[in-house]
């Protein structure tokens, strides 16, 4: 540096002392591909670390408030060769000269992690996955399921992530992920995983948990994958095909597969009271001769394209649903002698088609300042037959509904520094609904509700170990049932907290939240369905509100370089919850649905996770849950849990273990009773390089597993125990191969909503 300069940087931190810049820059490696979430530091001469932040998506970064005069920037990187660049910050904003990061071959593709793979942030929880686990995973849910988070439970046959807060939202890269784009993920892609627990902050604001999948970003190249799950025992698979093309910024993706299901034997032995003014009729059922069949297929077309400035995405999905066998046969037996044993025959069909258009866009403004907006739109068909007989007696249900369903939502994040950061965001939800139901009662219900939700969220850091969260925002809720009053209904939404580092190792988290919840829109109509020939369903249009009150507390800490540990205690109210209810009506029992009762929750949970050795993996839960109404005596229940999973892997093999005990719980919708029985399975998985094969069996020694459900509702009560061919012994195939072409390119996969939503009154 020449002399002229230095008196100049000198003349600055001398008489310039309050003035302070932008620095940005952008890492890329040596192929010129975007680096995200690289950890970039300021150090003193010396090498203190004085400020630090991470790249976004595109690998780029932004750091306010830099003083002028001279530092020394790192920038490091899994599997890259850290930098260290000496560099001078001027009197004005600065950008740096793209920085390119040298691969490190020695350790690229195996990152070695000894001691604790788990690192706690200031508001998150950072996991580096091994070589083991990620050699012997296929998809995202696999290699989640492999770090085996404490507090996280996957399910990889359902493809559903759950934790100690509550249900898991997935993203790949900062943008919300589909289930089918999380298995289609490539494990050696993926950097890191980000683990938040009721995120407070950022664009994951609002997520009960929030799990977000680092990867390598590619500019150009594609993939086929071909993956298909093959149950044995009872028939059900899942086949699936997707392909992706990207090239330069803009990526077109194909996505499709089918779903099957077919099952027949199930036992279900039911005992019922029926309890009338003047006389009471007690039944019991049998049936021994259940038959069941459905299919469903699915496609998706993508099209994505992602700058610095925006991230923009377009598609459009198909979902057909059948179910063309549910039928039951059964035995009936009154306690009136003028009944003699009855035969009983019930058929369900269920059609559904549902067309949907999704619209995204992310917009940077700048380092300030962020914008994501989303507008989806759907149309499905619903089509519904029953036919329900005892004896000569017949009774006959026909329905076909068309439901439109639209969403947008609007969202602004504002962050002036380091300390604060204000979240604004507009959610709007619509239905509108007409369905014509034909057979016993004709009727025609046409249905249009509404919900808007407004929220402003205030953070602010106090320093290292503190931070601050206020969100205060209100819910409109608006529907109209043709032929009845307008319903309108508002509620205040409140989510305060406090987030808390005890130490490098250890982390507390306290919140209450105030928040609602709006009926189910099958509930909202005046139709009458048959159940049988002494009960009639029926909807009610006229349903409060639930208000929900929680008080959360979570704790989450590292004893040992090979234990992490994840403990909870939840309490949750809900005042006006929605709930089953009976009725008398003549010679007839009405079930319908009511709002004057509430519902609490009250849990302990804990969750430990180890890893004892590099190819030793175990996790751990233990859990109580207390239900309860208040209004009605002697209704609650009391369960423990607890469950097990354990890791090992062999070279190319990976054995797998688990078991869960039984699990009692007291529904919160329906008020019953259910006990579903202990689940234990083993698998083994062969890894090879684009391909995977898994075999594996659930309850191999068991041969008469239960499900049992008990209900008192005052005018009707049933016991009843179900035996069916999916709750004992099952064994299953597993195989997956993918076809690289072209250069490489990240996995990803197409957010198929796959569920179908319907406003039909259906008699169960």
């Amino acid at each position: 540096m020449n002399m002229k300069l230095a008196f100049f940087c000198l003349f600055v931190c001398l008489f310039n002392l309050q003035a302070q810049q932008i620095l940005t820059g952008n890492i890329v490696d040596e192929n010129e591909m975007e680096l995200p979430y690289s950890n970039v530091q300021i150090l003193s001469l010396d090498s203190i670390p004085l400020q630090g932040s991470t790249t976004d998506s595109l690998g780029c970064f932004t750091i306010r408030d830099v003083k002028a005069g001279e530092y020394l920037l790192s920038v490091s990187y899994i599997g890259y060769i850290t930098q260290v660049i000496p560099f001078e910050m001027p009197t004005t904003d600065y950008q740096f000269p793209p920085i390119i990061l040298k691969t490190d071959k020695v350790v690229l593709n195996e990152v070695k992690v000894t001691g604790n793979s788990f690192i706690q942030k200031k508001d998150h929880l950072l996991i580096i996955p091994d070589k083991q686990q990620i050699k012997h995973a296929f998809g995202g849910y696999d290699l989640l399921y492999n770090l085996m988070i404490p507090g996280l439970t996957i399910d990889r046959k359902n493809k559903t992530v759950t934790s100690l807060a509550g249900k898991v939202t997935l993203y790949i890269n900062g943008v919300e992920a589909d289930m089918r784009e999380i298995q289609a993920l490539q494990p050696k892609d993926i950097e890191r995983v980000e683990y938040y627990v009721m995120p407070k902050t950022g664009q994951f604001t609002g997520d009960a948990a929030s799990v977000n999948y680092i990867t390598k970003i590619y500019k150009t190249g594609g993939y086929i994958t071909l993956d298909g799950d093959q149950t044995i025992g009872y028939t059900k698979g899942i086949y699936n095909i997707a392909s992706k093309i990207l090239h330069n910024n803009t990526s077109y993706i194909f996505f499709g597969g089918a779903k099957m299901a077919k099952y027949n034997g199930t036992e279900i032995g039911k005992s019922e009271d029926l309890f009338f003014p003047d006389h009471t009729i007690h039944r019991t059922t049998m049936n021994n001769n259940a038959h069941y069949k459905s299919n469903q297929q699915y496609a998706q077309f993508k099209v994505s394209n992602n700058t610095k400035k925006c991230d923009l995405s377009a598609s459009a999905s198909f979902v057909r649903d059948d179910t063309p066998n549910d039928e039951q046969n059964r035995v009936l037996n009154y306690n009136r002698q003028e009944h003699d044993s009855i035969h009983s025959f019930e058929r369900r069909d269920n059609k559904s088609q549902k067309g949907a258009i999704n619209l995204t866009g992310a917009f940077r403004v700048d380092d300030r300042q962020f914008i994501k907006v989303r507008l989806n739109g759907a149309y499905t068909k619903n089509k519904y037959n029953r036919l329900y007989t005892e004896n000569e007696q017949r009774s006959l249900s026909n329905v076909d509904e068309d439901l439109y369903s639209f969403d947008a939502f609007l969202g602004y994040n504002y962050k002036p520094n380091e300390k604060n950061s204000l979240y604004t965001k507009i959610t709007h939800f619509h239905n509108i609904t007409s369905t014509n139901y034909g057979g016993d009662y004709f009727s025609l219900q046409h249905l249009w509700e509404g919900e808007t939700l407004l929220a402003t969220e205030y953070t602010h850091t106090f320093n290292k170990k503190v931070m601050a969260i206020f969100a205060p925002g209100v819910s409109w809720i608006n529907y109209k049932l043709r032929g009845q009053d307008l319903q309108e209904i508002w509620n205040l939404r409140l989510n305060t907290g406090v987030r808390c580092s005890l130490d490098s190792k250890q982390w507390l988290f306290l919140i209450f939240a105030l928040g609602n919840n709006q009926p189910d829109i099958s509930y909202l109509n005046t139709a009458n369905q048959t159940i049988d020939f002494y009960q009639i369903k029926r909807g009610n249009p006229y349903l409060d509100n639930t208000q929900i009150y929680t008080i959360f507390g979570m704790y989450e800490g590292s004893f040992h370089p090979l234990f992490n540990v994840q403990g909870k205690l939840y309490y949750e109210y809900n005042k006006n919850n929605v709930y089953n209810h009976y009725s008398v009506e003549g010679n007839k029992l009405i079930s319908s649905y009511a709002s004057n009762n509430s519902f609490s929750t009250t849990n302990v949970e804990i969750a430990i996770s180890s890893r004892f050795s590099e190819n030793f993996r175990t996790n751990v839960n233990l859990k109580y849950n207390y239900m309860n109404v208040p209004e009605v005596s002697g209704l609650h229940e009391n369960n423990f849990f607890a469950s097990l999973d354990v890791n090992y892997f062999i070279k190319a093999f990976a054995i797998n273990a688990y078991a869960k005990t039984t699990e009692r719980k007291l529904d919160q919708s329906t008020l019953i009773y259910t006990k579903t029985p202990a689940i234990y399975g083993l698998s083994v998985r062969y890894s090879g390089k684009n391909w995977m094969a898994e075999v594996g069996a659930e309850n191999p020694f068991t041969k008469h597993q239960h499900y049992r459900e008990y209900a008192n509702y005052g005018v009707y009560r049933y016991n009843q125990v179900q035996t069916s061919r999916i709750y004992q012994q099952t064994a299953y195939v597993k195989l997956a191969y993918t076809f690289d072409f072209g250069k490489k390119t990240s996995r990803e996969n197409n957010d198929v909503d796959r569920s179908i939503n319907s406003a039909i009154l259906k008699a169960r």
